[in-house]
């Protein structure tokens, strides 16, 4: 009984976490797109981290499903066997690649919004 209560606890503070990325995402978001071209720019970048998080954790739990790997498999640096750095690089990759997607986005939505 006691594993279940610890197994409950950790799953409703992982589902606040989520949530609580989901909020600060989506708050980022909406300050992307509304706010001028400058804090718009700041903005898309401060989102850059959330997703990042969030492409992270969906890729890892993906792929360690697929190939059968216990329950996390760190992509693209770490594999199932993860260390802290490998967490903290495989993180600043995926922020690397989203922060330029973003920022590209963003300047084709500035670009087709002055036409």
């Amino acid at each position: 009984m006691v594993w279940f209560n610890c197994i409950t606890a950790l799953r409703s503070s992982l589902d606040v976490l989520l949530r609580a990325l989901l909020g600060i995402g989506a708050l980022l978001l909406i300050g992307t797109i509304v706010a001028p071209k400058r804090w718009g720019r700041f903005f898309g970048l401060a989102l850059a981290f959330p997703v990042a998080l969030l492409t992270y954790g969906v890729i890892g739990i993906g792929v360690a499903r697929v190939i059968g790997v216990g329950q996390f498999y760190s992509v693209p640096f770490g594999a199932e066997h993860i260390q802290d750095w490998h967490v903290v690089v495989s993180l600043a990759v995926w922020t690397c690649i989203w922060g330029p997607l973003i920022m590209w986005l963003l300047g084709r939505r500035r670009a087709t919004s002055k036409v």
